[in-house]
């Protein structure tokens, strides 16, 4: 452990990386499974008051600014007007494959599928199926996970060419072939993506590298190589024709 993570570890605790966090909440009765990583978990809220109430499945990705809630404090102003206490509670349970935008709320007494994705600052305050996209305050069904996966495989090379036009823009060159490390199926077939140790550390995410390798086998890539894709990236560009010095 270096000196960086030692100072963080004594000022975060358990909260100072996402393994410790996971394996502090498992300590206290929350069942969580494989593979699962909270992004920012000094930032995140894990209701711990009833901790046996949360079960999060496998591949989980919570990211920064989440909140799973198993109660709430609201029966104070029945204390407060009446003097009775009134317990709220109730379970939450995060299947598998899913993905938690950023500052999303989720309360008490939810149930979320398998392969689903939360959009950033939802609040989640009922049940999402299996199989799709939800978002908004209250988060609704956007769309099933085929539909997102069309509509992203149709974008990739429009925000790829963005990413390119706009790093030209900023920095008077035209990007090496890393910056896009999310798009390299764009031009890198399988074989040549694990020679470059950017694209074979995504390649590994997820745990499941032999799924992507089989993915791009069978999926060709559009483009014959790194220079077209610049290329044609650039085609239309009238101010790229020359690269400013750095």
């Amino acid at each position: 452990m270096n000196i960086k993570s030692i100072l963080r570890k004594t000022a975060y605790g358990y909260k100072a990386e996402s393994s410790s966090y996971i394996e502090h909440l498992r300590s206290i009765g929350m069942k969580i499974g494989s593979d699962c990583i909270i992004y920012v978990p000094t930032k995140t809220l894990i209701d711990e008051q009833y901790p046996w109430m949360i079960t999060i499945g496998n591949h989980v990705r919570i990211t920064e600014g989440v909140k799973i809630l198993t109660h709430d404090y609201a029966w104070s102003v029945l204390k407060t007007e009446k003097g009775a206490i009134l317990g709220a509670s109730g379970t939450v349970k995060i299947g598998d494959n899913v993905f938690i935008g950023m500052n999303t709320v989720i309360t008490r007494n939810v149930e979320i599928g398998n392969n689903v994705i939360i959009g950033a600052g939802s609040v989640v305050t009922s049940n999402c199926d299996h199989n799709g996209v939800y978002a908004g305050v209250p988060a609704k069904r956007i769309m099933s996970i085929d539909e997102y996966y069309e509509k992203r495989e149709r974008a990739q090379f429009n925000e790829a060419k963005k990413l390119a036009v706009e790093y030209f823009d900023r920095y008077g060159k035209k990007p090496g072939k890393e910056v896009f490390h999310e798009y390299f199926m764009l031009f890198e077939t399988a074989e040549e993506a694990q020679k470059n140790d950017v694209f074979r550390n995504k390649i590994a995410l997820c745990k499941n590298e032999l799924d992507t390798v089989e993915y791009m086998r069978a999926h060709k890539a559009m483009f014959s190589s790194y220079d077209e894709f610049i290329e044609k990236c650039f085609e239309k560009c009238t101010n790229c024709v020359k690269e400013q010095s750095e």
